[in-house]
């Protein structure tokens, strides 16, 4: 399968740091570790001064002796390039290799992140290093995989140094050719901004407003850009790794902002692996309340957009303490069977790996209070209980490992309008609402979706395999993406779009046509009026065959064109009963515009309308906290509640883990995984 990680079977792993621990404690810990069930682990993600102390001289004795013990323990090794953390030698001698903020301030040394991705001179040292390391750890047979870097654009996702201004110029200069076609499509003609010399082009700077207030089609443009740099940094290593590491896996761990990981996955990394804290939906900072009310179960969210770029994928790093930095993230510890709760959802959702971080909380450091397994006295604990309850459930997970999850509904994503929202306040918070509306009405109804990819060289049969898509707020639309979404349509699909869809090319601009640009002709609809609600707004409604459900956050007033007919209207505000929901058949299938965003009891009509249901639908009786996922031929049923719940089953079903025959009402355990046999 392409993109996805290659495992027989699901495996356990963590996360180690040799370089933190007395050398007397390895053998016992990977010992340890093997009784607990865990057969791999990742090392040296931020220990170059371990390898090169000093410019040019490389003293791999250090890892020598660290992998001829878990080659002799039989332990699996995912071996790191250390770029993320540059040494201090390093950025004394070259300055130039640091990041800088938007006001062209160096970041120094003593965190992490503080390199560019731009600049020559780093770029050449880590290539240096990276093509040692291959060269020289390529004999150990017990390292299976190569992780780049770590969490590459985490914390930091801009980049404000010299050379990544110069690189910038360059990469407008590659895609515009002139001053001229870069002036027309950045619209810099705009408060005087028109460009005469490459050479006064620049990275969005300070304005009178502040950083962030800066063209926003130079701003789209940073975002391409950003992603280019870190592909390009990332895809150099994967290149040197292909010749020297002996045909291991090549891997990095994210997901994170402002990179396309598709290009990444084109340029050379094999898949994807995932960070995954569910615990940062109890992060102290968050209120009760706050968001779509999901909690832990937001991980899921995260774990199919990973599934979009890498249908089997692994996890690097799976919570399993209580987190946070000395100065941040604070989060409780997670409570008895939530760790195994965690596990499954993320295999539930397409992982054939599990490492968790890590293996021992670090005694020094800004993480001393992200917890792994151990805590800081290395003695027995309910979570290395847990684990190895874990381990004996995977025993019996056969059938699993390379199967991909199943939906029948999809999301469409793609990176332009993601971008876009990141800095557009009328097109981020709208998409945002919708994201959550979405994912609440789908979690709640018990119906498997996935998010899909979308862009240029996509083709209708990439779409052809789900009887729903919806594409909530497709704001920069081009015809050729509207044509993709026609070509679905025709052959039999659904579609939904939402308010503000097609008013901006792919430039960001607002072309002078009638709204909504390319997708008219697609939705039968032009946008005749148009309001964002504004807080002193009554809240606005959709009616629809009688049933009254939320229109919020910005209204499209719609006019249906001829053969589209309009099957809702508004209720609550000046466009009172004017056309709010209008649909246009295409060929077996037809298309949605909702001039609204979604919110979750909206998402649930649209549904109910369509005659989408749950896969186990009139055969097994779900409560809400109760999430359902299809991989293989195997249905998972997550409990994300403190308190049992009472599951239905209209036909005797036996329970993987359990090896129990379960049948009529059932009472599944707090923080309970069900593993259940799955036909259509």
């Amino acid at each position: 399968m392409e993109h996805s990680i290659e495992m027989d079977r699901i495996k356990l792993g963590v996360c180690y740091y040799p370089e933190h621990w007395d050398a007397s404690l390895w053998q016992d810990d990977l010992r340890r570790m093997k009784e607990c069930g865990i057969e791999m682990i990742r090392v040296a993600e931020f220990a170059w001064s371990l390898m090169e102390r000093e410019e040019g001289v490389y003293d791999f004795s250090f890892w020598d002796r660290f992998l001829e013990l878990a080659g002799q323990e039989e332990m699996q090794v995912i071996f790191c390039t250390p770029t993320a953390t540059p040494p201090a030698w390093l950025t004394e001698k070259y300055p130039e290799v640091l990041n800088a903020d938007g006001d062209g301030h160096l970041i120094r040394h003593g965190m992490r992140r503080h390199y560019n991705l731009t600049s020559i001179k780093y770029r050449e040292l880590c290539a240096r290093l990276v093509e040692k390391m291959g060269e020289h750890f390529n004999r150990y047979p017990c390292i299976i995989g190569w992780q780049l870097d770590n969490e590459i654009n985490c914390e930091i996702s801009e980049y404000y140094a010299q050379s990544d201004h110069a690189a910038f110029r360059s990469y407008l200069k590659e895609k515009y050719k002139t001053l001229d076609e870069l002036n027309d499509k950045l619209g810099t003609v705009f408060w005087n901004q028109t460009y005469t010399d490459w050479n006064h082009i620049f990275l969005p700077r300070r304005s009178p407003q502040g950083l962030d207030i800066a063209n926003p089609h130079l701003k789209l443009e940073q975002k391409r850009f950003i992603s280019r740099s870190a592909v390009s940094f990332l895809a150099e290593q994967a290149a040197i790794l292909k010749v020297t590491a002996g045909g291991r896996f090549i891997t990095t761990n994210g997901i994170f902002q402002d990179i396309d990981y598709q290009e990444l996955l084109d340029a050379g990394v094999d898949f994807i692996c995932y960070d995954n804290y569910p615990n940062f939906a109890y992060d102290l900072s968050h209120k009760p309340g706050e968001g779509n009310g999901m909690k832990d179960r937001n991980s899921s969210f995260n774990l199919a957009r990973v599934r979009s770029i890498s249908p089997v994928f692994g996890i690097m790093e799976q919570q399993s303490g209580p987190g946070g930095w000395n100065f941040r993230m604070m989060q409780p510890a997670p409570k008895p069977g939530q760790m195994r709760l965690w596990t499954w959802q993320a295999i539930a959702h397409g992982a054939d790996m599990v490492s968790y971080f890590r293996w021992r909380t670090c005694s020094v450091g800004t993480e001393i209070y992200w917890h792994g397994l151990n805590d800081y006295s290395n003695q027995p604990n309910r979570r290395l209980e847990e684990l190895k309850r874990i381990h004996e459930e995977l025993a019996k997970a056969d059938g699993i490992a390379g199967h991909p999850c199943r939906a029948r509904v999809a999301i469409l994503t793609d990176w332009d309008n993601t971008w876009d929202g990141e800095f557009d306040l009328w097109h981020g918070p709208l998409r945002q609402a919708s994201m959550d509306g979405w994912f609440c009405a789908l979690q709640r109804n018990h119906i498997p979706f996935d998010f899909v990819d979308f862009r240029d060289t996509a083709d209708a049969a990439d779409l052809a395999g789900y009887e729903l898509i919806v594409y909530p707020h497709a704001t920069l639309l081009n015809q050729k993406r509207a044509d993709i979404l026609k070509a679905y349509a025709e052959q039999g699909g659904q579609l939904i779009l939402g308010c503000r869809s097609g008013y901006k090319d792919m430039y960001g601009r607002c072309p002078m046509q009638a709204m909504p640009g390319p997708a008219a002709d697609l939705c039968g609809v032009r946008v005749k009026d148009y309001t964002l609600l504004g807080p002193m707004d009554e809240e606005e409604y959709l009616i629809w065959d009688g049933e009254q459900v939320s229109a919020p956050v910005f209204n499209d007033i719609l006019e249906p064109l001829p053969g589209a007919k309009t099957a809702g209207v508004f209720r609550n505000n000046y466009y009172d009963g004017q056309p709010a929901l209008v649909y246009k058949k295409h060929g077996r299938g037809s298309v949605w515009y909702f001039g609204a965003g979604f919110a979750c009891d909206t998402a649930e009509l649209f549904l109910k309308k369509l005659g989408i249901q749950s896969p186990v639908y009139g055969r097994l009786l779900l409560p809400a906290s109760v999430e359902l996922t299809v991989r293989g031929s195997r249905m998972f049923l997550l409990n994300y509640d403190k308190e049992p719940c009472d599951i239905t089953l209209k036909e005797p079903l036996p329970e993987l883990l359990s090896g129990r025959k379960l049948s009529g009402k059932c009472a599944m355990e707090p923080y309970g995984v069900w593993i259940l046999p799955f036909h259509e």
